[in-house]
This record gives structure tokens, sequence and C-alpha cells, in this order.
């Protein structure tokens, strides 16, 4: 009996076919559904164009604040130049903040560097 019971199951399972319920008002579209892209692949490449450009982009971020954006690929090579810097040390040896100082000099790390240099001087 359990063989007979299990293997109608099995064939009305994978053999029939499914019965999706008939759509209706809810399968219509409407401003509460999500809108599906007609076109994926050239908005994923117009996503990645915008991407890239910013990416690519010279300018302020905050300009009161002396903080610009460079191209990635300049700031890779300005990594792979100069390495990163060690933001925890309490006093910093003169020739840090003289790279910091040259590279970003309006920023508020080579500010405070340049105060803690001269406090650990002045003792």
């Amino acid at each position: 009996m359990f063989l007979l019971v299990a293997s109608g199951m099995l064939y009305a399972l994978f053999v029939l076919p499914p019965r999706w319920p008939p759509p209706g008002a809810a399968w219509r579209s409407n401003d509460a559904t999500p809108k599906l892209s007609t076109a994926p692949g050239q908005e994923l490449a117009s996503t990645r164009s915008a991407e890239n450009a910013e990416l690519n982009k010279l300018g302020w971020v905050d300009r009161t604040a002396g903080i610009a954006r460079i191209p990635i690929d300049d700031a890779m090579k300005l990594v792979v130049r100069n390495g990163l810097p060690v933001w925890d040390k309490t006093v910093a040896a003169e020739g840090e903040c003289a790279l910091l100082s040259a590279d970003v000099p309006r920023s508020k790390q080579a500010q405070q560097c340049r105060d803690t240099t001269t406090k650990g001087t002045a003792q």
C-alpha cells in the first residue's frame, strides 16, 4: 500500500505539469511591483561606466577641509611608492610628517602629525 501511494505521489510530483493559479489582478504590473529590466546588459554597462568615471575623476570632496579625490590609479601608485601611513603612533618621526605633508598638506592627519612632532621635540 505504501509503495502504491509513494509511486503515485512521485508521479504527480515529477511527471504531471505544475498547476499554477491563473493570473489575476495581483499579477498585473502596478506601482508596488518591482520593475524588471528589459536590457540588463546595457544597464550594467552604463552603471560600470559611471562607476569608472567616478573612480577616475579628479576633484574636491571637501575644499574647506582640504580633502580631494584623485584617480584610483594615481592613488595606488602613491601607496606603492610611499606605503600606507601608520596613524596609531603617538609621536611620528619627522620624515613621516614631511612625507605626509608633501602629499596631503592640509589634511587633518598631517596637522596632527605636525602637532605631535612639535610636542615630542619640545619636551
